[in-house]
């Protein structure tokens, strides 16, 4: 370790004295007559200025400038008769009860277990209770607090 002591006092020294070194040109240093760092450019007042040209918008059409241009609209929506759509074929019932006989042939017949299921007004009451209900088994609780 006395090594690394002795390494960054040196290097911090060394930088102690290039700091004042640096500070001290920039203080008392000859300033920079050269170029300037920003860019000029030349503008002259001979060249002709751009005019804007006025558009405006009417019903038939538009004007720019002087210069009127017509236009015309075409409701292709009222001309044309639109054809009536095919009824479907199946509709959206007859596809769900096509679907669901599909996947109840493909199900398997299965004995539940574990049914005995709990509403949330019955697990209100099993922990206002501790645990024990009427004509149930007791429930074993375990806090949380136990756990972390």
């Amino acid at each position: 370790m006395k090594s690394y002591f002795i390494f960054a006092i040196f290097l911090t020294i060394a930088y102690i004295i290039y700091y004042v070194v640096i500070i001290t040109q920039e203080l008392y240093g000859k300033k920079k007559d050269g170029k300037p760092e920003e860019e000029v450019f030349n503008i002259d007042s001979d060249e002709e200025e751009e005019e804007s040209i006025s558009v405006t918008e009417s019903d038939t059409g538009f004007n720019v400038g002087s210069e009127q241009y017509e236009t015309e609209y075409h409701d292709s929506a009222a001309n044309e008769e639109a054809p009536e759509p095919a009824p479907p074929e199946e509709t959206a019932a007859m596809r769900l009860a096509r679907m669901k006989a599909k996947a109840e042939e493909r199900m398997e017949e299965a004995e539940p277990y574990l049914s005995d299921t709990y509403s949330a007004e019955d697990m209100y009451k099993a922990m206002v209770s501790g645990g024990h209900l009427e004509n149930r088994p007791a429930m074993v609780w375990n806090p949380l607090k136990d756990k972390l």
